[in-house]
């Protein structure tokens, strides 16, 4: 993509609302997050195949109680039954305070128990009951290793019919990215298939190359990691510096001040480490950045 110049001001609009990631052991940090970033933040929290639904809960609570919303990570492969998807609906309800969650299929190759995927268990309305008043779903800009384009759309109408069912408000947030044109039109497809939903871009935080194509490799990253060993980043990468999502980040602010796109703001995968990418979202909120005219991005004072 050619430059794309950004203003300041739509650099910061855009990141005002960012969420960020976090791992269940990652609740230490929180105190200072606290300092960092606005109260009522959504902090999305992932669960890994060695923890918990107990795990998850205690997090999802330390993260209510620091002051902002939990959401956390629903993955639907890993639910035996109906049963326990109201069991999980409770714990992270009733014990962790949650009114938001991620609901994904999951990344292991055959489900553990009655779900394939995450239409079964939104069919089921437990968590709708419960009181999770906001459900955030996966959408994949740069398709989606078992589903064909068609599958995609019928899925992603689907949810949406649900919610309207149910009752719920459906966002949107979309599997990493390290390039702008996939995310801008995909949007351009959900808006022309009558989705209006709010849709929030998922790029990786700052972090180094190598660990950055190894979490994108693990979360089925698209095309676009090849931004990642091309050009400045490839240069970076040289260096050991951190590399960040200041490009990307510069060309989705345009857009959407040009009206050409309407993200609510952008999600950041902590691949680097939740408090990293913490100070990095609090650096842009707070204007601590410098433009860069002509490679159309900016660089953070962190």
């Amino acid at each position: 993509m050619s430059v794309i110049n950004a203003t300041s001001e739509q650099i910061r609009a855009l990141l005002q609302n960012a969420s960020i990631e976090m791992t269940c052991k990652d609740t230490e940090f929180l105190a200072e997050a606290a300092t960092l970033v606005p109260k009522g933040t959504d902090i999305f929290i992932a669960l890994f195949p060695n923890q918990t639904w107990d795990d998850l809960t205690a997090a999802a609570k330390a993260v209510q109680e620091a002051g902002f919303n939990a959401v956390p990570h629903v993955p639907c492969r890993r639910i035996k039954d109906a049963a326990e998807v109201a069991e999980i609906a409770r714990k992270l309800t009733q014990v962790a305070g949650a009114k938001k969650l991620l609901l994904i299929a999951g990344d292991m190759p055959k489900p553990e128990g009655a779900f394939d995927s995450t239409i079964g268990v939104l069919e089921t309305g437990h968590f709708a009951k419960a009181g999770i008043k906001t459900k955030y779903m996966a959408g994949h800009p740069e398709g989606h290793p078992h589903m064909t384009v068609d599958q995609q759309r019928q899925f992603e109408a689907r949810k949406v019919a649900i919610s309207k069912e149910q009752g719920f408000e459906l966002k949107f947030t979309t599997q990493v990215c390290f390039e702008s044109e996939p995310i801008i039109a995909w949007e351009k497809i959900m808006r022309s298939n009558g989705i209006t939903n709010t849709i929030r871009p998922g790029l990786g935080g700052p972090a180094s190359i190598k660990t950055l194509l190894r979490y994108a490799k693990i979360c089925g990253a698209g095309a676009s990691i090849r931004a990642l060993t091309s050009g400045k980043a490839s240069l970076i990468a040289g260096l050991l510096k951190d590399s960040g999502p200041e490009e990307v980040v510069t060309q989705l602010a345009a857009a959407k001040g040009s009206g050409q796109s309407n993200f609510e703001s952008v999600h950041l995968f902590a691949f680097g480490g939740f408090l990293k990418t913490t100070k990095w979202v609090s650096a842009v909120q707070n204007g601590r950045f410098k433009l860069n005219p002509k490679d159309g991005d900016f660089e953070v004072q962190m």
